[in-house]
């Protein structure tokens, strides 16, 4: 396989700076943990007052994989699976987490999890990384 090179140009759809029509997330790494906040609009919404599914897997994806990458200088996902427990709505801010479970020479196993400004966990996932370095 050719190796990947991975640029981050700022315009990532989900921490992206740059990107005017992305989500803008400012991450926070703690050690193998990373954390966010998120608070959806309306343009990313599904059902009436609902924030879309897609989205909320994007946050679970970049909280697990962002870290994976942040950590070992370059990662992309490879496997996830999303379990959504309640519906999140529009205007409630989210908090996100993500953290590594282990890590070998080539795969990084990882966990996330969504919770509502209540508390009440939205959705959690596990996923596995590609390392690059």
């Amino acid at each position: 396989m050719k190796k990947l090179e991975l640029i981050d140009d700022h315009r990532c759809f989900a921490c992206g700076m740059e990107n005017p029509h992305g989500l803008r997330i400012a991450w926070q790494v703690h050690e193998k943990m990373m954390t966010g906040e998120f608070t959806p609009d309306w343009k990313f919404q599904g059902w009436k007052g609902i924030l879309h599914g897609g989205i909320i897997a994007t946050l679970l994806d970049e909280a697990m994989t962002r870290l994976a990458g942040v950590l070992y200088q370059g990662a992309v996902t490879a496997e996830m699976t999303v379990r959504y427990v309640a519906p999140a709505k529009i205007g409630d801010p989210l908090s996100i987490r993500g953290e590594i479970v282990s890590e070998s020479r080539k795969i990084v196993e990882m966990q996330a999890t969504v919770y509502n400004s209540s508390g009440e966990l939205i959705a959690r996932s596990t996923g596995k990384a590609i390392r690059f370095s």
